[in-house]
């Protein structure tokens, strides 16, 4: 779990649920193996497999008395093709008895690819079951302002290659950062930053009136462990 936190008082305020492949004494890290799903498909079965496991942990931490925040799953574009995934997913959270206002499902702008449609009918269904909805890593690829434009996104998230090229004051890239989140807080989008790493970056957010922070600045990701004791 990677932990999200507020820079209004710098308090936990939710986590991004990673993935890591632990062989025999040595971590597999995913940008050796998820490109291999991908690939093959079986991707969505990682995704499924992600979801039900962070269920199943907050329903443990709520039963230990502990008051979980929302915990954020990567959907994959091979997922968005699963027959009526909006009530698989719903499914497996009202399995474990939870709000189902814990849960956030991140989607990639690229995972539109060709299904725009089929992202737009998904992120709909999901806003319409009460579950969140993030647009990560925008400012990748090709950024389709169409599809926050359209769709009924909770919050956007703002990839760390629009960070690092904005700390020169006056810059382009810093003017288009601060633009981007700007448009996010007037169209009524919660706005996150990742990859925030240093002291200038967290200033930065600050100055462009962005709150929510993910990177190695406040934690790298951690094990559940570890995670549960910031609960």
């Amino acid at each position: 779990f990677q932990p999200k936190v507020d820079l209004h008082n710098y308090q936990l305020k939710g986590a991004e649920a990673l993935v890591r492949w632990h062989h025999g004494d040595k971590i597999i890290y995913p940008d050796q193996f998820i490109p291999v799903l991908e690939r093959n498909l079986s991707i969505k079965y990682l995704d499924l497999y992600m979801l039900n496991h962070v269920c199943r942990y907050m329903s443990e931490w709520i039963a230990a008395g502990k008051t979980p925040v929302q915990v954020s799953v990567n959907l994959s574009r091979a997922s968005l093709g699963i027959t009526n995934i909006v009530m698989v997913i719903t499914s497996i959270i009202d399995k474990y008895d939870l709000p189902r206002s814990l849960i956030q499902i991140e989607l990639t702008e690229s995972a539109s690819g060709s299904s725009a449609d089929d992202l737009k009918v998904i992120v709909t269904e999901l806003n319409k079951e009460g579950i969140s909805t993030a647009m990560d890593d925008f400012g990748t690829g090709f950024s389709s302002l169409s599809l926050i434009k359209e769709l009924p996104w909770s919050v956007l998230k703002i990839d760390k290659s629009l960070l690092h090229g904005a700390q020169e004051s006056g810059s382009h890239d810093q003017r288009m950062f601060k633009a981007i989140i700007n448009m996010a807080n007037e169209i009524g989008l919660e706005c996150i930053v990742e990859g925030v790493e240093t002291r200038e970056d967290v200033k930065l957010l600050k100055e462009s009136n962005c709150w929510m922070a993910q990177g190695f600045y406040f934690s790298k990701p951690i094990i559940k462990e570890e995670f549960e004791k910031l609960l």
